[in-house]
């Protein structure tokens, strides 16, 4: 008798619900952000954040368990500019910018990756630290520990500087990463960009003048 009696059962394939489930965790980051910027922490209700994103509420407490560890995603996403689990400062763009050869260079290629940076997280963060000093603590938190880590990436690119000899004498290398944390701040962008009205160009070759004047030979 032809054929098996078992035949091999096709193997399912979920291609389409995994890229079906992975629209939907970027539709509401992307609503959560918006709300966020736009009208507040108060109004980024997760019901808000799941209508924008044309999703339930179920759908969006499933998938991120509460309004502040959604705010950390958003913030996490916003920083390195997409959603795949790899550190900044492990990015290739980054590992390259320390790899410049002198601190100048180091320096420049820095300031071409900050600018991605404060081009994408500098209102939201404003957003945050906002809602954090009018009394939501668990985004003080959120803010706290952005704020940590951003210096921690940031010692690593002045170690980097200093391993070409051209950190400048007077500096140890904690406090050029406190220089270099306050001077690139998402505030400091801010104020420049949005409340002076500088161009984008502008803040860029400020940021660059400013930065090497201050931690360079």
């Amino acid at each position: 008798m032809g054929g098996d009696v078992n035949p091999s059962r096709r193997s399912y394939d979920n291609t389409g619900r995994r890229a079906q489930a992975a629209a939907r965790r970027e539709a509401i980051l992307r609503a959560g952000r918006d709300l966020l910027v736009a009208k507040g922490y108060g109004a980024m209700t997760m019901a808000a954040v799941a209508r924008h994103a044309g999703v339930s509420v179920e759908t969006v407490y499933k998938g991120f368990g509460t309004k502040p560890e959604l705010v950390r995603q958003i913030l996490a996403v916003a920083v390195v500019g997409d959603d795949e689990p790899l550190a900044l400062i492990d990015r290739p763009d980054v590992r390259a910018a320390m790899a410049a050869g002198s601190g100048a260079a180091i320096i420049d290629a820095f300031v071409d990756v900050a600018m991605g940076i404060l081009d994408r997280v500098g209102p939201l963060l404003v957003s945050i630290l906002i809602a954090g000093r009018a009394g939501e603590p668990e985004l003080q938190e959120i803010a706290t520990t952005a704020n940590e880590q951003r210096l921690l990436d940031l010692r690593r690119i002045i170690d980097a500087v200093a391993a070409t000899g051209d950190l400048h004498p007077s500096l140890d290398p904690a406090r050029a990463a406190d220089v270099l944390w306050t001077i690139g701040s998402p505030e400091v962008h801010q104020q420049l960009t949005t409340d002076r009205g500088w161009s984008r160009d502008a803040y860029r070759d400020w940021l660059s003048a400013t930065l090497r004047a201050l931690l360079l030979r």
